[in-house]
């Protein structure tokens, strides 16, 4: 078959057309990509790769971090509770101190109150006192076997020096009272008060008694104990007992029986 001169020129601009398209079309191998772009896909993973380790890092610190917030919190409540604590027994403590001292202070008021009358200037030695010298003038008597000097109102028990102040002992008899010792109003014999001691005349002398209940003194003495009993205060002197009372508006105080 003669190909004329068109149609050989047609078979050629084919025949290149075809080989064009199969260089286009047919797949490169690995190789064929370049340097540039084979280290662009490793890069490219690489930092997919990291991407990955970091986030999984990330997430691991984080948990770790709230762990330890948790525990501090947890530690920061537990010191707080023991603060808290701490405070409570702290405000207790004042308000039990508070409340002794209040106590107390009433108490020492309510001694000095008792007190407050008796006589001004009048010799008086308290029991529990003592001193290294003898009584100037003082009286040698007994009562219930024991010894004692006896000098205006005080006892004072043998033997000595020191001498030791003490309550007025039951059965001791005296020469004389002291000037500020008052009489107590009764039917019975002449009573006399002075200082917590009571004194009955007999014969011309005194003897020291144990006062019966009910029998009123316009004050006490000092070294006295203010006690409770039944919700109500008592004064103790010795083996004496006494409770604060109003007659007509006037306070006194009244001989209990113990």
């Amino acid at each position: 078959m003669r190909l004329t001169a068109p149609s050989f020129v047609r078979a050629a601009g084919l025949l290149w057309a075809m080989l064009v398209l199969q260089v286009v079309l047919w797949p490169q191998p690995a190789a064929a990509f370049s340097e540039h772009e084979q280290r662009e896909q490793r890069e490219h993973h690489d930092n997919f790769d990291n991407f990955g380790d970091f986030g999984e890092s990330d997430f691991d610190w984080t948990i770790l971090q709230m762990q330890r917030e948790a525990i501090a919190s947890q530690e920061e409540q537990a010191r707080e509770a023991g603060r808290s604590l701490r405070r409570q027994e702290v405000e207790q403590f004042q308000r039990q101190q508070s409340s002794e001292h209040q106590e107390y202070f009433e108490s020492v008021l309510e001694a000095s109150q008792a007190a407050l009358r008796a006589p001004r200037g009048a010799y008086y030695r308290k029991p529990g006192d003592s001193s290294q010298e003898t009584p100037a003038g003082a009286q040698q008597v007994e009562a219930g076997g024991v010894a004692y000097l006896y000098d205006q109102g005080v006892f004072w028990l043998l033997p000595g020096p020191p001498y030791l102040v003490v309550v007025a002992p039951y059965g001791a008899v005296v020469d004389k009272i002291p000037p500020a010792a008052y009489r107590i109003v009764g039917k019975a014999a002449p009573r006399y008060y002075y200082f917590g001691t009571f004194f009955e005349e007999k014969g011309g002398k005194f003897e020291v008694i144990k006062p019966p209940a009910g029998t009123l003194v316009s004050y006490l003495p000092d070294g006295y104990r203010l006690e409770q009993a039944q919700g109500a205060a008592l004064y103790t002197f010795g083996p004496t007992s006494f409770k604060p009372v109003f007659v007509q508006g006037v306070l006194v105080y009244q001989v209990v029986e113990r």
